[in-house]
C-alpha cells in the first residue's frame, strides 16, 4: 500500500489560464513565515505554493514527505525551504543528513537557512557583516524586530519586503554564502533562499519580470 495515496495538485493545471504557468512546491519547516513572504509577490506566468508544516513536524524528513505528497509535471520544481538552527546538530543530525540526500536524489531542490529563515528576511534591510555573528534564531528575530521596529512571523507586513528590496538581499546573501564552507550543513551564518529567487527569475520571461528583479536575470 502506498505511503501517499492520494497526491493533493496545488494548482488546477487543466485551467487555460495556468497550462503554461511555471510552478514551484516549496515545502518548508515553518507554519507561518515563508508561506506569507511569498504570498506578498505576483510574477506573470509564475505560481510560488508553499507547503507550509501545520503538524509541528518540522523534521526534514517529515518536509519531504509532505513535499512528496504533491504530483507534478516534468518542468515544475520542487523545493526544500529549511532550517538547520534545531535539527542539523546533536542526536539530529543523521537524518537531517539522511533527508537531504534523499531529496537530492529524487530531483528536490534545496535552500538552507542557518539559523533560520528570518535571517532571509533580515538581510532585507541590513548587510552581510551584520549577521555573522547571530547565534541562534532568537537573536535573528530579536535583531529583525529592532531593525524593522517590530516582528510577528505570524502575521508578516508586505510593507517590510518590498519587491525592490529583493535584489539587496539577493547579493547580500550570495556575498554571504561564498564565505561560508560545509557545504549542505553550513558552517557560520547562511541563507540560500536567493538560489529559490535565482530559479524563480530564471524561469520568467524578460518581459514578465517587475523591474527591480531584471537585474537578476542573467
Amino acid at each position: 500500500m502506498s505511503l501517499f495515496p492520494r497526491k493533493p495538485r496545488p494548482v488546477k493545471r487543466h485551467e487555460a489560464t495556468f497550462r503554461d504557468d511555471r510552478l514551484f512546491i516549496v515545502a518548508c519547516d515553518d507554519t507561518y513565515a515563508p508561506k506569507q513572504y511569498f504570498e506578498f509577490y505576483e510574477i506573470p506566468r509564475i505560481k510560488v505554493h508553499v507547503v507550509a508544516t501545520e503538524d509541528s513536524t518540522s523534521a526534514a524528513q517529515h518536509v519531504l514527505n509532505r513535499l512528496l505528497q504533491y504530483d507534478h509535471d516534468e518542468d515544475d520544481e520542487l523545493w526544500l525551504l529549511l532550517d538547520t538552527d534545531h535539527y542539523a546538530s546533536g542526536s539530529h543530525l543523521p537524518g537531517f543528513i539522511t533527508a537531504i540526500s534523499e531529496a537530492k536524489q529524487r530531483g528536490v531542490k534545496i535552500a538552507l537557512s542557518k539559523p533560520c529563515f528570518e535571517l532571509w528576511l533580515l538581510l532585507h534591510h541590513v548587510d552581510e557583516s551584520e549577521v555573522v555573528d547571530l547565534v541562534d534564531a532568537s537573536a535573528v528575530e530579536t535583531k529583525l524586530r529592532a531593525t524593522l521596529g517590530e516582528y510577528n512571523k505570524k502575521r508578516l507586513k508586505e510593507k517590510h519586503f518590498p519587491l525592490e528590496k529583493i535584489p539587496a538581499a539577493f547579493r547580500r546573501a550570495e556575498r554571504l554564502d561564498s564565505s561560508v564552507a560545509g557545504g549542505d550543513i553550513p558552517g557560520g551564518n547562511t541563507s540560500r533562499v536567493y538560489l529559490l529567487w535565482q530559479a524563480i527569475i530564471d524561469k520568467a520571461l524578460p518581459s514578465q519580470l517587475p523591474a527591480p528583479l531584471a537585474g537578476l536575470k542573467p
